[in-house]
C-alpha cells in the first residue's frame, strides 16, 4: 500500500490475526490504506468484480473445498484482474510430517497435487497466466534451516516469539517432508478473463 500508494483489503478467518494487523497498521501509519476483514475464504465478505488484484500465501493447505476457495477470488475480482498463489501443495511421496505450520494432524491438514491445484484453477474460471513447481528453487534453503535448527537450535529474534518453541518442530517437519518428496510448492499467477 505504500509502495504503490493503493488501497489493499486483507481477509482472516481469525479475529485476533484480524485485531493484530489492524493494529499493526495503525502503529505504521497505513490504517487508511490498509483494511482488514474477519471472513472465510468460502464466504469472503467483499462485493463482486471489486478488486483489481488478489493474492495468497500458504492459505490453501487449510481449506479442503479449494475449488469453492478460487471460485470466490474469481468472483470479487474485476475481468482482467489476476490472482497470485504461492502454495504447498501434496507430494508423491506420501503424507508429510506432522506437526507442520498449517495443521497439527493429518485431520487438518488439505493439501492438493500440482496439477489437481492447476485443474482447480481452470474449473474456477481462470486463465493460468504463469504456473510453476518452485520445490526445487527452495529445496536448498529448506535444508539449510533443517540443519541449522536441529543442531542450533532457533535463533534469539525470529517468529517463535511469537508463535513458541513449536516453531522448531514445524520447520525441521516441512523441510523433511519437501526433501522427501511428501511436499511440494507452487506458484501461480491466473487471470479472471475479460
Amino acid at each position: 500500500a505504500a509502495h504503490f500508494d493503493c488501497h489493499v483489503t486483507g481477509v482472516d478467518l481469525t479475529q485476533a490475526f484480524c485485531d493484530a494487523a489492524i493494529e499493526l497498521n495503525a502503529v505504521t501509519g497505513m490504517a487508511a490504506r490498509v483494511r482488514i476483514l474477519q471472513g472465510n475464504a468460502l464466504a469472503l465478505p467483499l462485493p463482486d468484480a471489486a478488486f483489481d488484484r488478489a493474492y495468497s500465501q500458504n492459505v490453501v493447505m487449510n481449506i479442503a473445498d479449494k475449488r469453492g476457495m478460487y471460485r470466490e477470488a474469481f468472483r470479487v475480482l474485476k475481468p482482467g484482474g489476476v490472482l497470485a498463489l504461492s502454495n504447498v501443495c501434496a507430494g508423491p511421496a506420501g503424507a508429510p510430517y506432522f506437526p507442520v505450520p498449517w495443521a497439527a494432524t493429518a485431520a487438518t491438514s488439505f493439501l492438493a497435487t500440482p496439477d489437481a491445484t492447476h485443474d482447480d484453477l481452470l474449473a474456477a474460471g481462470f486463465e493460468i497466466v504463469q504456473f510453476k513447481e518452485t520445490t526445487q528453487s527452495v529445496l536448498a534453503d529448506q535444508v539449510k534451516d533443517r540443519q541449522r535448527m536441529e543442531t542450533r537450535g532457533l535463533p534469539p529474534l525470529g517468529v517463535h516469539l511469537i508463535v513458541g518453541e513449536r516453531v522448531r518442530e514445524y520447520g525441521i517437519n516441512s523441510a523433511r517432508s519437501l526433501e522427501e518428496g511428501r511436499t511440494a510448492t507452487i506458484e501461480a499467477l491466473v487471470r479472471r478473463p475479460g
